[in-house]
């Protein structure tokens, strides 16, 4: 038995924390960002066992895989007839704010039920229902399932988990729009932290909160379509100054370096902006017209490592929970 998911990550632009339920299915946020085409990889292979799980490949630990296992056994209880190989491969770096546990979660749960011989929509579903307990549980994001459960260019209007069939979902809103749109990802390969480092912080979340619902209020009204971008572009400049990410000496020098690179590679002003992830030292460049060409992205990557960052290229994903 043999199976495989590949499932992208997501950043955050906006971010309002709402965990105060003390149901998972009711912790999340409000706020807006968008799927990527990178993520994470999942491969697992069963043989006759007793339930054990071995996990290889990149995974900075198996705790999320496990728990993962432990939610869908309650699903699934056949799974503890076997024993399992997961291999899993990271294309971007974990607890930078690319949204890399709730795809970890995401992949696991889907590649397992794949395995098992799931049927697709069941399996997408109950993945989503767990990934979003395994987030909450394990002190993760709180709107990266929502938002790739949406894919494209999400506004989480109310937090939770999305409405699936049955009882598996939650009181989570989202809607989204998807473009095609160039971007590179960002990121100091020294610097990292877990979400929960964040959100546990009472004063951060508190700043984080007041900053997103207001930055959220104008973005919430009208049609969700691309003809917002540039609200989205000036709304989430906005975030960063109000929520006091801007006050981070190091972020600051991050988007310095990037301003840099910018004049490096000969973009011209005003053809791209860079926003700061929720987490660690990382950013994302976005074109500030849609539809755009993807022709700036190598030279300004040639740029920014030449400054000692690293980058790659990535695109928005329409379907970030089935890329192949």
């Amino acid at each position: 038995m043999h199976g495989k998911a590949h499932v992208g990550g997501h950043v955050t632009l906006i971010f309002s924390i709402q965990d105060s339920s003390e149901k998972l299915l009711e912790q999340g946020s409000r706020g807006a960002g968008m799927s990527i085409n990178l993520g994470v990889k999942i491969e697992v292979e069963a043989s006759p066992g007793s339930g054990k799980l071995s996990v290889h490949g990149d995974a900075p630990s198996s705790q999320l895989h496990n728990v993962v296992v432990e939610e869908l056994t309650e699903f699934h209880p056949e799974i503890s007839k076997y024993d399992w190989k997961l291999t899993h491969s990271t294309e971007l770096p974990p607890s930078q704010g690319f949204g890399l546990s709730a795809a970890g979660s995401l992949a696991t749960a889907i590649a397992l039920q794949r395995a098992l011989g799931i049927e697709e929509d069941t399996a997408r579903h109950q993945a989503i229902h767990i990934a979003h307990r395994v987030e909450r549980r394990l002190s993760g994001g709180l709107g990266d399932v929502a938002a790739l459960y949406a894919g494209g260019v999400e506004l989480r209007l109310e937090p939770g988990c999305p409405p699936l069939p049955g009882d598996l979902g939650g009181p989570g809103a989202v809607m989204s729009w998807y473009e095609e749109i160039p971007v590179v990802l960002i990121w100091r390969t020294t610097s990292s932290q877990h979400t929960s480092n964040y959100i546990d912080d009472g004063d951060w979340k508190l700043a984080i909160r007041a900053a997103g619902e207001h930055c959220l209020f104008g973005l919430r009204e009208g049609i969700w379509d691309s003809s917002r971008w540039q609200e989205i572009l000036a709304k989430s400049a906005e975030f960063s100054d109000r929520s006091g990410l801007l006050r981070d000496s190091n972020r600051l020098d991050l988007l310095h370096l990037v301003g840099s690179a910018f004049a490096g590679a000969g973009i011209a002003d005003g053809t791209v902006v860079a926003r700061l992830c929720m987490l660690g030292e990382s950013a994302i460049v976005l074109p500030t017209e849609i539809p755009a060409s993807e022709e700036w992205q190598d030279n300004l990557i040639e740029n920014l490592r030449v400054r000692g960052l690293e980058a790659c290229k990535a695109n928005v994903a329409s379907d970030p929970l089935n890329l192949q």
